[in-house]
């Protein structure tokens, strides 16, 4: 009997024993399938997911600086439309600037006898010319500057200035009472060439002149 009893308690128990274990092996499928079924509605990223996550904000990002670009442009535009257009004194001041700039270069040309041959018409029409150009407020300044600066080899230069009837009779004088402060052989040329001009602003103290150097008498 009591061996019957014994069998019976150790049924029991095993019986229990593989209950507890069916029971341990079900709960551990279920959370498994549960985890399982989130790695599948939410997969891990892949690397070519996360490159067409990135390309995605991209545009927010170039959109962001198209924007900062435009801004900035339009800044600049407006900065350049608040320069100041010059007016026409300024114009003017700038056009009689750079006349000067082309005499006194042309000028400076001929300072250098050495590197220079004899003027030819051509040349010295030219730098009438420019004289000439020159706005009337700054032709003295130039001209005496010319004056200063030419040697008596290259003087023919102001001979077109000073055979100018147009030109302001000061100008004319100011090239003549040069000339007659240069070398004999420089001069005497000149005053025999405006000696025979009767019209000329200086023609009375050439003929002077010549009088009393003997020069007419010589003709």
């Amino acid at each position: 009997m009591m061996a019957k009893k014994e069998k019976i308690i150790a049924s029991t128990v095993v019986l229990a024993v593989i209950a507890v274990l069916v029971a341990t092996v079900l709960f551990s499928s279920r959370d498994r399938a549960s985890e399982g079924g989130d790695e599948t509605l939410v997969p891990e990223p892949k690397a070519g997911k996360v490159e067409k996550t990135k390309t995605k904000r991209t545009p927010k990002a170039s959109k962001s600086k198209v924007e900062v670009v435009v801004e900035s442009e339009t800044g600049s535009e407006e900065d350049d439309s608040q320069v100041p257009e010059l007016t026409e004194e300024e114009k003017q001041e700038a056009e009689e600037s750079r006349l000067v700039e082309v005499f006194d270069a042309e000028t400076d040309k001929w300072m250098d006898s050495e590197k220079t041959s004899m003027p030819t018409m051509d040349e010295i029409n030219d730098f009438r010319d420019k004289f000439r150009a020159l706005p009337e407020n700054r032709k003295d300044e130039c001209l005496h500057r010319a004056l200063n600066l030419l040697p008596d080899e290259n003087i023919m230069l102001l001979v077109g200035i000073l055979m100018d009837k147009t030109e302001n009779k000061e100008y004319v004088e100011l090239v003549y009472n040069d000339i007659l402060n240069r070398d004999e052989s420089v001069k005497k040329p000149i005053l025999l060439q405006i000696f025979k001009d009767k019209e000329h602003p200086c023609w009375a103290d050439t003929a002077w002149i010549l009088d009393v150097t003997g020069e007419i008498q010589k003709k």
